[in-house]
């Protein structure tokens, strides 16, 4: 994978990673009998390799970054939203004011591809409309 990755990355223009993680990646979003302890720590993980790789390639004007969602309905999702009482009271909590829509995730794609984010390196980006700010509001798993 690298060797095409350093053909195609000019310093101007890098070649680009981008590794999906998640906001549970930032804290420990969920205990209890729904806890999502394995899920946390993995997507942490995730977030460091990026980081470890932003440093190892980025000489080679290769860039690493990371999106990471919040609350996106998607099958993954669905029953965590429910049993955290539904898309209604997540809207109520979250900065934004609702979940994640699938544009969300398209437009950072986008921006961390462009030319404008040619000098973005190792960085975790947050879709989640601030909510990870908020840490503590669904505690009551």
């Amino acid at each position: 994978m690298t060797p095409l990755l350093t053909s195609a990355g000019k310093p101007e223009d890098p070649a680009r990673i981008v590794i999906v993680g998640s906001v549970a990646g930032f804290m420990v979003p969920h205990v209890g009998e729904n806890g999502t302890i394995m899920y946390a720590i993995s997507k942490a993980a995730v977030h460091h390799l990026a980081r470890q790789l932003a440093v190892e390639l980025g000489p080679r004007n290769i860039t690493t970054n990371v999106i990471a969602p919040g609350f996106f309905p998607s099958r993954l999702a669905n029953g965590l939203i429910e049993i955290l009482g539904g898309p209604e009271k997540l809207n109520a909590i979250n900065p934004r004011g609702r979940l994640g829509e699938p544009a969300d995730i398209a437009g950072a794609m986008l921006y961390l591809c462009s030319p404008a984010a040619s000098y973005v390196n190792g960085a975790v980006i947050p879709l989640d409309g601030g909510e990870h700010l908020t840490a503590g509001v669904k505690t009551k798993l």
